[in-house]
């Protein structure tokens, strides 16, 4: 079969300062089984070698890759810059700090037929892990949402799947397939202001206008965290940026018919958007904050330490439901007749016996905290599942 008898799928990436990281990304684009793609980097003004990276990949398969340049203005005008001079019927969005599997776009365009979009899974995890990541799944069960019904359905757990942090569709824009015709006047009128949460103000639009959606529990996007946050770090643009991007959607959200379910959504959404920048803010707290900075959202804890500390953030934990809580541990039993709940309460020996993702420490003595850490770690706990508050 021809190229020119199949699908095109313009595979855009926006850069900025990756050069540690590009080459892995873009070998994996290379690698594609599907043969009829292009390949778009954007240099967004970096001050490393992502450009002459760009200009290399460029040189080597110049057929199919093409290397823009522009100064630095953001993910979301580098992105509309690939869409502009994208030349495929279907789009598809890679972070350069990111990778996907050989058979990513085949299976991707597999799933596709004649809708609008397909929503994916996507793998997290830390670079150089060996051992398999952790996948992220759509809170929606996957299969196809074309009647009014099964979009009503959709819609009406979109944003809010059961808990804050739990997405009915994941907001990233990277692990899904849009039609390019489509996804370019999002990327065209979508507020540039908006520099955290950019990815859900084109998610959400673009389902709400699209009639055939695939949501699909494949896995072959990895997104790798290389702890170099893309949060704001100035604490007064965070709430003007959580503005702009309530206004972007609330605008979108009240042209729905479904308006009414759509906007009791957006109310929590934005409580996440407020939450991550400052939890002790939103939860209008002056004493104890759990770490919700250092423990991943709907992770598996156990608690350690039922005094003052443990208690707070027992209650934080309860209110937000950032969090699993998988058990509550203390050296003294006396303490378990009057905890609050239903969560099991067990001594530190029987914290081996659990399925967890971290343990917290709460507890304020920092010698009593090296103790419990030293005692984790002999009993088998690996030392980065231990998360140490700062109090």
């Amino acid at each position: 079969m021809k190229n020119n008898d199949i699908p095109k799928v313009s595979i855009i990436v926006p850069a900025y300062n990756a050069e540690p990281y590009l080459e892995t990304c873009l070998d994996s684009l290379v690698r594609q089984t599907y043969n009829n793609i292009e390949i778009i980097l954007v240099d967004d003004g970096s001050t490393d070698l992502t450009g002459s990276i760009c200009d290399a990949y460029h040189q080597c398969y110049a057929s199919f890759i093409k290397a823009e340049h522009c100064s630095h203005r953001g993910v979301s005008l580098a992105r509309l810059l690939g869409v502009r001079i994208a030349a495929g019927e279907y789009a598809a969005f890679v972070d350069a700090d990111d990778w996907i599997e050989r058979d990513y776009i085949s299976s991707m365009l597999s799933c596709m037929e004649d809708a609008d979009i397909v929503a994916a899974g996507i793998s997290k995890g830390l670079p150089d892990e060996k051992r398999s990541l952790v996948c992220e799944y759509n809170g929606i069960l996957a299969g196809k949402y074309v009647t009014d019904g099964e979009r009503q359905k959709l819609y009406g757990h979109m944003l809010y799947c059961g808990a804050p942090y739990q997405f009915g569709v994941l907001p990233y824009i990277c692990n899904k397939m849009f039609r390019k015709d489509s996804i370019q006047p999002l990327l065209e009128k979508i507020d540039k202001r908006i520099i955290d949460g950019e990815d859900a103000a084109i998610v959400y639009q673009y389902l709400l206008q699209s009639k055939k959606i695939i949501l699909t529990d494949e896995c072959k996007y990895h997104y790798v965290n290389h702890k170099i946050s893309a949060s704001l770090s100035d604490s007064e643009y965070a709430y003007m940026n959580a503005s702009f991007l309530y206004q972007e959607l609330y605008a979108c959200f009240e042209k729905s018919e479904y308006r009414a379910v759509l906007c009791r959504q957006l109310d929590d959404y934005m409580r996440r958007i407020i939450w991550k920048k400052d939890p002790a803010a939103y939860l209008q707290v002056n004493s104890f904050v759990f770490p919700f900075d250092k423990v991943e959202p709907g992770s598996g804890i156990i608690l350690y330490g039922m005094g003052k500390v443990g208690n707070v953030f027992y209650q934080q934990i309860m209110q937000t439901r950032y969090c699993r809580l998988t058990a509550w541990a203390d050296r003294e039993s006396r303490l378990f007749d009057g905890a609050m709940g239903t969560v099991p309460c067990i001594l530190p020996d029987e914290i081996k016996e659990y399925h967890f993702d971290y343990v917290v420490i709460a507890i304020q003595n920092k010698i009593v905290v090296s103790h419990v850490l030293e005692q984790l770690i002999s009993a088998g706990v690996k030392e980065e599942k231990v998360i140490i508050p700062n109090l």
